[in-house]
């Protein structure tokens, strides 16, 4: 097998293989009229399409851009400078950023790390909220950069909503490969808003589609801020066509969760590499030192909060094994050095 680091990309969590024909085909006839806004109607009809696919009604739905962008139209309504915001650690790395640039009070609540996946500490959360009284909790569910579910039910949710008079965040990223969701709980929730997006199982990274589930007043006051068109017609056309028979995105996320229960397997047994469970489509590794990663030949997401964690993206089965080989490598060449990982 040939295996050429420079031909792997396996650290945005795409998807590694293009939407259907006929959503590359929407998309590119929506171009011939590129001197045009984009269609009323059309953005109607995806707000719609969205709803569906969600479990909610379309007044709960608001349609937007690329995620960086959604967060700040999301948390410049709902903080203001001062306010106190509670962030995961671990967690993605867009959201404090922002945060603090709209001149929030940032706290940050430590992940446990138990056996082979991460856990949201209870105790230490509801003491924050009571402590804190933040305006905004957000909640990666499942967490990135450790793939694990935050939220053991819907009931810790609703409990959670209730327990502060702030908004819980919850970034539904990667609900198609985890296979969970608690967008019903929008309609019973003033305080709950979810995001979602089309970036991974539907495959539209490049596209730049993601949407917001909240309360209607919520969307209206969302909405009255954004820009009118949002998307361009390219993503709105593509989206539109994706979402009208999404079972596409059913098969993707098929495909990544056997995917990732194989490469999974074949890390464990690689030396001292630690691989935690996960329910998105990228695994967390724990190398046995900082310079086993350096020696990797291909680019990995190195987490912030400690340098020998790696986060690799799944990719087609050809890429994944050229990864495997190259993480086996870096440890067997680490074995080589004298006092190695001591």
């Amino acid at each position: 097998m040939i295996c050429d680091p420079s031909g792997l990309r396996l650290y945005f969590n795409e998807f590694p293989r293009r939407p259907p024909t006929r959503v590359l085909e929407a998309a590119r006839r929506a171009l011939a009229d590129a001197n045009r806004y984009p269609d009323e109607a059309l953005a109607e009809e995806l707000k719609s399409l969205m709803a569906s696919y969600s479990g909610v009604g379309p007044e709960n739905v608001h349609a937007a851009s690329g995620g960086e962008y959604v967060f700040y139209e999301l948390f410049s309504r709902l903080v203001k400078p001062g306010d106190r915001v509670l962030l995961l650690e671990p967690t993605f790395t867009s959201y404090e950023p922002i945060l603090r640039a709209l001149g929030a009070e940032v706290h940050k609540l430590r992940l446990e790390e138990s056996s082979d996946r991460w856990h949201l500490p209870w105790d230490a959360l509801t003491s924050s909220l009571s402590s804190l009284k933040p305006k905004l909790l957000v909640v990666d569910d499942p967490n990135n950069p450790t793939g694990s579910r935050m939220f053991p039910s819907e009931d810790a949710v609703r409990e959670v909503c209730s327990s502060f008079d702030g908004h819980l965040f919850l970034d539904e990223a990667y609900t198609e490969y985890a296979g969970y969701s608690s967008s019903r709980l929008i309609t019973g929730l003033d305080n709950l808003v979810i995001f979602r997006t089309m970036s991974k199982a539907f495959a539209m990274a490049g596209m730049r589609v993601s949407f917001l589930l909240a309360a209607k007043d919520l969307i209206r006051s969302i909405e009255g801020f954004s820009p009118r068109f949002e998307l361009s017609r390219a993503s709105l056309a593509a989206a539109v066509e994706a979402l009208r028979d999404p079972s596409y995105a059913s098969k993707n996320a098929e495909y990544i969760r056997e995917e990732r229960s194989r490469v999974r397997r074949a890390l464990l047994g690689v030396g001292e590499l630690r691989v935690y469970e996960s329910l998105t489509n990228f695994l967390l590794m724990r190398f046995p030192d900082p310079s086993a990663v350096e020696r990797l030949k291909f680019r990995v997401m190195r987490p912030s909060f400690a340098r020998e964690f790696a986060r690799l993206s799944l990719g087609t089965r050809s890429q994944d094994d050229c990864a495997l080989r190259l993480v086996r490598e870096a440890l067997e060449a680490g074995k080589a050095l004298p006092h190695a990982g001591r």
